[in-house]
């Protein structure tokens, strides 16, 4: 799913790489926190220096404390970023059946709904679905092994969208719940990548950072509830290196790390903010 200002998968949305089926983790797909869950891995700090590439081959050389790539990252490569001191983010839509992943005909039919207008070949699937949440726990055994310390995942604004499966508000925060309990089972921390002012202020408790996209001159009400919980708090702008000096500054003064990107298409390029 590739990145859009207006949703990480219909109020956002993002591309990535091959993701990976793995059936070590198959439990109760109702399951909450464990007493013997992973201890906590490494989680972004506010303010801390941070870049995303999704396309692209990876740049790992970039000087950043937190870097979000692919779930299909090597495990070499995030053994690298970890031996740099950094933080390494997965990637995977958690609200969507990319047709690129190799999980993608595990998904039955019937928990396929309307495919995403920008991508069409991208279908909203049923959250509700027990098939579909132990999909996503395989995932979490596989971002957990391989390395990943924390997951970004897409598509966790369902409701919002014509999602084709009459998925409503509180089904939204049913699943999102339930993916950052299964998260933090396996020591892994989670973002929160979209959503309204509404949703964030729910779920702040839930998960443990967030991604805000193209909001700098309305001062990015919706990072507020993470910023106020001390949690760190991302941001993406489109432009060039010479937006530095509007962007910067300001998303400091706000509690927010920024990156500034060149488009959609998360490429290695940065125009970063110290």
């Amino acid at each position: 799913m590739r990145t859009s200002p207006v949703l990480i998968c219909a109020a956002l949305a993002f591309a990535a790489c091959r993701g990976t089926e793995a059936d070590v983790f198959r439990s109760r797909t109702d399951a909450g926190p464990t007493a013997d869950a992973a201890p906590p891995r490494p989680r972004p700090m506010p303010l801390g220096t941070w870049q995303i590439q999704l396309t692209g081959p990876l740049n790992t050389s970039v000087d950043v404390q937190v870097l979000t790539s692919d779930v299909e990252t090597s495990a070499a490569t995030l053994a690298g970023l970890h031996a740099a001191g950094r933080v390494a983010l997965c990637y995977f839509s958690a609200g969507t059946m990319e047709p690129f992943r190799d999980d993608a005909s595990r998904f039955p039919p019937a928990t396929l709904g309307a495919p995403l207008p920008a991508y069409p070949d991208e279908r909203w699937i049923d959250t509700r679905d027990d098939s579909v949440r132990a999909i996503m726990r395989d995932r979490l055994a596989v971002a957990a092994d391989r390395g990943c310390d924390g997951i970004h995942p897409s598509g966790l604004a369902a409701f919002a969208a014509d999602n084709g499966l009459g998925l409503s508000r509180d089904d939204q925060l049913n699943y999102d719940r339930w993916l950052a309990a299964a998260a933090h089972e396996r020591g892994l921390s989670i973002g929160l990548v979209e959503g309204d002012l509404g949703l964030r202020q729910e779920l702040v408790a839930d998960f443990d950072w967030a991604v805000v996209f193209s909001c700098i001159d309305t001062d990015c009400p919706s990072a507020g509830p993470f910023v106020k919980a001390g949690k760190a708090a991302f941001l993406i702008e489109y432009g060039d290196g010479s937006r530095a000096a509007e962007i910067c500054p300001r998303a400091r003064t706000l509690g927010l790390s920024a990156v500034i990107k060149r488009d959609s298409n998360l490429d290695g390029f940065r125009g970063g903010c110290p």
